[in-house]
């Protein structure tokens, strides 16, 4: 694994990790659509049968299956939300990059995804409360945040790209 995505939902994560592979021909892993392959079926109709707690800790079987493999991976927004995803993210030897935007940004990327279960299922109140829940746990695990707030994705691909450079090298050199 190069880098490891997290953020919340409609933060930039899949678009961003595409244009990375592109720009590096690493393989580009999605849980999202690990899970989907795996199983059959979407995160919401998995999120209706077993609960979110059941999508969680299949999300984590999917996690520890992948986090060896060397490529670009984009986790779900709600990755974070079990302690052991937590820990195994926060015991990677590669970089896991928080990509945070303003609540606002974000909003206005989610209102046009009626994909998403928590979405569809949640008002802009508890939407708001879960993203500031989420806010912390997410910066526990970062080994850096890149803000994506007035960013096209090739920009924050960009800066992301650099971040994993510069990370590379410093591992290099302390070997």
């Amino acid at each position: 694994m190069k880098v490891i995505l997290i953020g919340f939902m409609g933060a930039g994560k899949t678009t961003v990790g595409q244009l990375l592979a592109e720009k590096t021909t690493l393989p580009f892993f999605d849980t999202d659509q690990l899970i989907v392959t795996q199983t059959g079926q979407t995160p919401g109709e998995i999120f209706a049968i077993v609960g979110e707690l059941g999508f969680r800790q299949l999300e984590q079987t999917i996690l520890q299956e992948n986090l060896t493999k060397s490529g670009i991976m984009a986790t779900g927004g709600g990755i974070i939300e079990l302690e052991q995803n937590r820990q195994l993210l926060k015991s990677s030897p590669v970089p896991v990059i928080y990509l945070s935007g303003s609540f606002g940004q974000t909003v206005e990327r989610l209102v046009k995804d009626n994909t998403r279960p928590i979405v569809r299922n949640k008002s802009l109140l508890e939407l708001a409360e879960l993203w500031e829940q989420r806010l912390k746990k997410y910066s526990s695990i970062a080994t850096e945040v890149i803000y994506t707030d007035n960013k096209t994705a090739d920009q924050v691909a960009e800066e992301v790209l650099q971040y994993m450079r510069a990370f590379n090298d410093e591992t290099t050199e302390n070997r």
